[in-house]
């Protein structure tokens, strides 16, 4: 009886040693990374552009536990007390879990109204879930495909699932959080940069004008970078 308990004594101390109290968790990917002060009309530097918010800096991507949401933070040279222009500008990042290409639209106001774009290439009503709604902060999963259109690019996209993303002025950042389920991802999955329809405009990841919604004028992107780390998940 005696080992017995000495060995539970024994098992425990060693589970407290692997765990300790208060761990940290890991630290997030730095999945992208851009030099500040090169924010402004066609990507490059434009006096009060990184005042209102669009210089990015870096963007990471973490679980705060295994299986557990994936977290996406962008951060920003400075951001003003109110966050970035609201409905007049949108964050684009681009991407792939394993094989699958996603992008996140993501707005400090969004109003929801047709997507007009997409709806007249396709016949078939696109955007008419939250026509007429406002809502603060938010993180627009969608799906895409692009069609030609002299001096843009026509984004022909399918929103997903909509999540609340927060804007913190004070850090210059922006945070939300997605399932895995959401994503299609798994223990082992990759999140990578997107191949997909902003590529070939210059804008895997990037802010730009609201410009009939969902499309890209590639002269007007504001700020871009590339993911150039991927993330495993837990």
């Amino acid at each position: 009886m005696k080992k017995l308990v000495g060995a539970c004594v024994v098992a425990l101390l060693v589970g407290a040693m692997a765990l300790p109290a208060g761990a940290k968790a890991a630290k997030p990917t730095v999945a992208f990374e851009d030099a500040a002060g090169d924010a402004g009309v066609q990507n490059s530097s434009t006096p009060g552009a990184a005042e209102a918010g669009f210089d990015l800096i870096k963007g990471e991507i973490s679980q705060d536990k295994k299986g557990g949401d994936v977290k996406f933070v962008v951060s920003h040279a400075s951001m003003p007390p109110t966050s970035q222009p609201a409905e007049a500008f949108r964050f684009i990042w681009g991407f792939a879990v394993d094989t699958e290409q996603y992008e996140f639209t993501v707005k400090s106001i969004d109003v929801g109204e047709p997507d007009v774009i997409t709806s007249g290439i396709t016949q078939d009503p696109h955007g008419e879930e939250r026509v007429g709604q406002v809502y603060q902060g938010v993180a627009r999963l969608e799906t895409c495909g692009s069609v030609a259109a002299p001096s843009l690019t026509l984004a022909t996209c399918d929103a997903q699932e909509y999540f609340t993303a927060t804007f913190d002025p004070a850090a210059g950042t922006v945070t939300w959080s997605v399932p895995l389920a959401s994503i299609g991802a798994k223990k082992g999955s990759l999140i990578t940069g997107g191949g997909g329809t902003r590529t070939a405009t210059g804008c895997q990841i990037c802010w730009v004008p609201h410009y009939l919604e969902r499309s890209l004028t590639p002269h007007t992107i504001v700020d871009a970078a590339a993911q150039l780390k991927s993330y495993k998940v837990k």
